[in-house]
């Protein structure tokens, strides 16, 4: 669900698994889809590097599952931006939370809430989004900044997971968010 408001106060942004290694090669419009989520990624980490708000890159340390086997396997998708101030977590699970210190570095950090981005859609980021409820981390899905492996991927995310687009994001780190507003409970 595409949300017009973020719930938090302190949030960070996650971007999971965006290396070479998961590169869809073989499906034919695998460049156009990874261009376009690239630019999203990008696009979110300069916003929450201009507030100086954590960026979070989750490096997977094993094989892939996809086939790409080349020496550039553990590298960041062509054209994804870093920075010295992004933290670097390293996971051997699906769930970046799952034998990592993700959840203490959140917690460090006093995060309340978090966007995910990156690859693949419908395994390790939904895992993590899951994940991050089940810690306290209230969780979104970053619109245009996720590659699927199956080509409605992202799309089913965007209907089971609330979703943020970079607007809704400035809005709330620029402070301009319309309060939320919590129903009372009978």
């Amino acid at each position: 669900m595409l949300n017009e408001r973020i719930w938090g106060n302190n949030i960070a942004l996650v971007v999971i698994d965006a290396q070479r290694k998961f590169s869809l090669t073989q499906q034919p419009d695998w460049e156009e889809r990874m261009t376009k989520a690239v630019d999203g990624i990008n696009a979110f980490a300069r916003l929450f590097r201009e507030h100086g708000r954590p960026v979070v890159f989750i490096h997977f340390d094993g094989a892939s599952h996809t086939g790409y086997d080349k020496e550039d396997s553990d590298e960041w998708l062509p054209g994804i931006e870093t920075a010295e101030s992004d933290i670097v977590i390293h996971k051997k699970n699906m769930s970046c939370f799952k034998d990592t210190d993700l959840e203490s570095t959140l917690d460090d950090l006093e995060i309340d809430c978090a966007i995910y981005t990156g690859m693949l859609t419908e395994f390790c980021v939904v895992t993590t989004f899951y994940g991050s409820l089940e810690r306290g981390f209230f969780p979104y899905m970053g619109k245009d900044a996720l590659i699927s492996y199956y080509p409605e991927g992202n799309h089913a995310a965007e209907i089971l997971c609330n979703t943020v687009d970079v607007a809704v994001t400035k809005r709330f780190l620029d402070g301009e968010q319309t309060p939320v507003e919590f129903p009372e409970h009978h």
